[in-house]
């Protein structure tokens, strides 16, 4: 009878152990944004658009700037634009609280270069759940000269 306990406390413990791990399970934050600015760089709007989930949002600089795109149908449009001005995206610096990135990166593109500055400076808030980039919030860095320069 002790060893039936004793098998069955050590099987109850081992699945409770095996279940926490999958729950906690989580795909790295900046790597799924990492992910996504490497499809955009690639020109892989398909790519960039099944890293967001269904009812995602983007309230960033570009065609979510006025409205927030809501959805991946308006999201695919405003990756559609970030690949035709060949955007390339690089993180400065990231900071990472649980499921959320905040992250100071540059931008170069067409759109930079077309109006004489060679980048520009970003913050971006991404908020994921699960393996899927659930919103972006971003915003320009205006006091970078070459971004306020972008901005006139």
């Amino acid at each position: 009878m002790a060893r039936s306990f004793c098998f069955v406390t050590l099987f109850v413990s081992i699945l409770t152990f095996a279940a926490s791990t999958v729950v906690f399970a989580q795909v790295d934050p900046v790597a799924l944004m990492e992910q996504h600015r490497a499809a955009i760089a690639r020109g892989d709007v398909a790519g960039a658009l099944a890293l967001y989930t269904d009812d995602a949002v983007i309230d960033a600089p570009g065609l979510c700037a006025a409205t927030p795109c809501v959805g991946k149908a308006a999201i695919q449009k405003e990756l559609e634009s970030r690949v035709a001005v060949n955007n390339r995206a690089t993180a400065i610096k990231n900071y990472v609280s649980g499921n959320v990135v905040t992250s100071r990166f540059e931008v170069r593109n067409d759109a930079t270069q077309k109006a004489g500055v060679e980048r520009v400076i970003l913050w971006a808030i991404y908020e994921m759940k699960g393996d899927k980039i659930a919103s972006v919030y971003g915003i320009p860095e205006r006091t970078d000269p070459q971004t306020a320069r972008f901005l006139e």
